[in-house]
């Protein structure tokens, strides 16, 4: 199922970004959509847009060091996210 809600798609995102983290392949396309997406959220705006209106292109001219602090900080907030998440939904530790 789709989720239509910013909470639902950012809860699609969190799994993927385990799925991720977990594998053995490195998958930078996944990440950096992931990373704008989750700028979206933080700003407040909307992920279904985000998501549709999303296209690689909007990496150009972003140094690729602004890039790896940006996903340095994407990995802190999926970590707060799931904890966050992890007690909302009351699953046992």
């Amino acid at each position: 199922m789709v989720s239509t809600s910013n909470d639902g798609i950012m809860t699609e995102y969190l799994v993927k970004y385990g799925v991720i983290k977990a594998g053995e392949r490195n998958r930078p396309t996944e990440l950096l959509e992931m990373l704008y997406i989750t700028d979206r959220y933080r700003d407040g705006g909307d992920l279904k847009k985000a998501r549709a209106g999303y296209d690689i292109s909007v990496w150009s001219g972003v140094e690729a060091e602004d890039i790896e602090q940006r996903l340095t900080a994407l990995d802190d907030f999926m970590t707060t996210l799931a904890r966050d998440r992890t007690t909302m939904w009351a699953v046992p530790n």
